[in-house]
């Protein structure tokens, strides 16, 4: 274009229409920048490396929470975090508190890496921590541990929660870093069984393996001597799941015959041919060689009177043997010792006994 320099009217009107077109041309220029300064933004950083493990997943399940997140060096000073729960990852989402949730009784337990902080406010969904904000994060990874929180109760299934960084200390104002976790609650699946209180107990003379080997109710003592002590033996098998235990108990009488007896001892004694004596004990005797010490594993033990080799004692309602807990298999040999003076009268002498075994559960 060629523009020329006269007073005349037609050269000043050419003059006049290119400063109008270059002004044009630049209003256009300017409107294009500010429209593009309108649509250009500088998003926040993701926090690294999210995690949030629940130690019970159980819905409506009060448990631990732990977060774990790397923070981003973006070298602004956090002053503040804060964890919200909602059924929505999105922070562009309005969040919605997933059902039944409840941290408001949420206490901060520990805190790793990037740490200072404690709990500024706990509400049904949302956490937040503070510290002052004087340095930037530097520390990673980091971690949070909250216990006393109720995992959603309402809907069984996912959920998320929103970490936000802030440089406030109370979570408000524009965020630094954003991230969202997820986690499910699922359904208890309740297992059950039920072990019943049982009380296994057999007496016999002889028992060589189990209570179904129990065999024999007769304690032959043979023929009485002033010369020598009589001797015999049964054996009784028990266990017990019960608490506390049991308590096995002696019932019934001395040796007689019509109105004739012989006495029995009333405290520990050792035997005595020549003199009048009944009495038993749970050892293993060498005075005379008759019984065997408890065996099997089992923990139920003889009473203390008559846990006392070579020593033999008799009183009806008297504990023979006792465990204070839960016992396994065990067996117990009772020895029964006679003796009788010269002048004891004759006749057939029997006794009978009763072992009462009580378990307390």
């Amino acid at each position: 274009m060629k523009v020329t320099y006269n007073s005349g009217m037609k050269g000043g009107i050419s003059l006049l229409r290119i400063r109008a077109a270059a002004a044009a041309v630049l209003l256009c220029v300017v409107a294009v920048l500010l429209s593009l300064g309108m649509i250009g933004r500088v998003d926040a950083l993701q926090l690294q490396s999210r995690s949030l493990t629940v130690g019970d997943v159980t819905a409506g399940a009060v448990t631990r929470h732990t977060f774990k997140f790397s923070y981003r060096a973006t070298g602004v000073p956090v002053g503040s975090l804060m964890f919200e729960y909602c059924k929505s990852p999105l922070i562009e989402v309005a969040c919605e508190a997933p059902d039944g949730m409840n941290a408001s009784s949420a206490v901060l337990t520990q805190q790793v890496g990037e740490g200072g902080y404690f709990v500024l406010t706990a509400q049904t969904n949302r956490i937040i921590l503070t510290r002052a904000p004087s340095l930037p994060p530097t520390v990673n990874p980091s971690s949070y541990v909250f216990d006393n929180i109720q995992n959603p109760t309402g809907s069984v299934g996912t959920f998320y929660v929103r970490i936000t960084t802030h440089g406030s200390t109370d979570a408000t104002g524009n965020y630094i870093d954003f991230g969202s976790v997820v986690n499910s609650t699922t359904q208890g699946v309740q297992v059950s069984g039920e072990v019943p209180p049982y009380l296994k107990f057999c007496v016999g003379v002889v028992i060589t393996g189990d209570c179904a080997t129990a065999e024999g109710n007769l304690v032959d003592l043979g023929t009485l001597t002033t010369s020598q002590v009589s001797s015999g033996s049964s054996q009784m098998m028990v266990a017990t799941n019960a608490d506390f235990g049991l308590v096995i108990g002696m019932y019934g009488t001395t040796l007689t015959s019509g109105n004739n007896i012989i006495p029995a001892l009333a405290n520990p004694t050792v035997s005595a041919p020549g003199n009048a004596q009944f009495g038993i004990n749970l050892r293993d005797n060498s005075n005379p060689d008759v019984g065997e010490d408890p065996n099997g594993e089992g923990i139920v033990a003889p009473a203390p009177k008559y846990n006392i080799p070579n020593r033999y004692a008799f009183e009806s309602g008297d504990t023979v043997a006792v465990s204070d807990d839960a016992t396994d298999t065990r067996k117990l040999t009772v020895s029964y010792i006679a003796n009788i003076p010269p002048g004891q009268a004759p006749g057939v002498y029997t006794a009978t006994l009763t072992y009462i075994c009580t378990a307390t559960f």
